[in-house]
């Protein structure tokens, strides 16, 4: 896939995070549906980071440190919002500034051992991104809010 085509499916993989976003309630945002999970504050705010921020991180191998006993970040769905369309733009300019061949064939790494070409891990995060859409959906259904199939995949 050609860098444009994946900055495409990843920004129509955005909208239905975005419409989504828009109908978290702001009294809710530290409910969770049980003790092991993300609340619903640190589930949007670990979406806002999209796919470009996380990317720019892979090939640039700029990983922030988490300090030791500190939590997942949590904000508000207006703050998440900002947060994703400024990822936009990452995006684009982390895709601007590699070539085709860079895209399709350097190899890069995550401090957790996942590695590959640049190509194949860019589709990882986007399914990461796609799977915690779902945990957002499934937030949002739980919490009796009307969404449907069509929220999931069209927005």
């Amino acid at each position: 896939m050609k860098k444009d085509d994946f900055y495409q499916y990843a920004v129509d993989g955005y909208r239905p995070v975005e419409n989504m976003m828009k109908m978290v309630p702001a009294d809710k945002l530290d409910w969770k549906p049980g003790e092991s999970f993300m609340s619903l504050g640190q589930l949007i705010r670990h979406l806002a980071d999209g796919i470009g921020t996380e990317l720019e991180m892979l090939v640039r191998n700029t990983w922030p440190q988490q300090a030791e006993g500190q939590g997942m970040p949590s904000c508000s769905a207006r703050d998440a919002l900002s947060m994703l369309e400024r990822d936009k733009a990452t995006l684009r300019a982390l895709l601007d500034a590699v070539t085709e061949e860079e895209f399709a064939e350097k190899v890069v790494s995550t401090p957790w051992g996942a590695s590959g070409k640049l190509e194949r891990m860019a589709f990882f995060f986007q399914e990461h991104f796609t799977n915690h859409k779902m945990q957002l959906f499934t937030y949002l259904k739980l919490l009796g809010l009307p969404v449907n199939t069509q929220t999931l995949y069209m927005g």
